[in-house]
C-alpha cells in the first residue's frame, strides 16, 4: 500500500468524529487538528500548528498563519493536477477559512471537520466559500 493510499484510509476512519473548536484526536477536531490527526495516525508530521508564533487549532486563521504555513510544507498544485488525498484550502478574502482532503475527483468530495454538521463529513465541494488552493503533501508521493 503507498503512503497516498493509506493516508486515504485512515482518513476514512475519521468520518463521524465529532466536530469541535479545538482537537486534533478522535474525541474531537477542528478541519486543521483532522488533517494533523491522520497525519499522525500514517506517522508523519503535519503540524502547521505552531504554538510558538501563537497559533492552535481554533477556527480562526491568524494574521495568515496557516497560509504561510501551508506555503512553506506543502507543495501548491492547480485543481487540475489534483489526486485523491490532495487538501484544499477554503479562503475568503486574504485569510484560509477552513481546509479538507479530497477523497474522490469524480464527482469532486471533500472530507472535512463540519461545524454545521457536528462531525467529520464526506460532502461536495461548500458552497460559498470561494478563492480555492490546492496543497499536495509532499510525504504521500515518496
Amino acid at each position: 500500500m503507498t503512503k497516498r493510499e493509506k493516508f486515504l484510509q485512515v482518513a476514512h476512519t475519521w468520518v463521524g468524529v465529532p466536530w469541535c473548536r479545538v482537537g486534533s484526536r478522535r474525541d474531537g477536531v477542528n478541519c486543521l487538528g483532522l488533517l494533523v490527526g491522520v497525519a499522525r495516525e500514517c506517522d508523519f508530521d503535519m503540524d502547521i500548528a505552531d504554538k510558538e508564533a501563537g497559533a492552535t487549532f481554533t477556527t480562526s486563521p491568524i494574521r495568515g498563519f496557516m497560509l504561510k504555513r501551508a506555503r512553506e510544507d506543502l507543495d501548491t498544485i492547480h485543481m487540475k493536477d489534483a489526486l485523491p488525498g490532495d487538501l484544499i484550502l477554503y479562503r475568503i478574502g486574504q485569510e484560509p477559512q477552513h481546509i479538507g482532503i479530497i477523497t474522490c475527483l469524480k464527482p469532486l468530495q471533500i472530507l472535512h471537520s463540519h461545524k454545521a454538521a457536528k462531525r467529520c463529513v464526506i460532502t461536495p465541494p461548500l458552497r460559498g466559500w470561494y478563492r480555492t488552493l490546492v496543497f499536495r503533501i509532499r510525504e504521500l508521493d515518496e
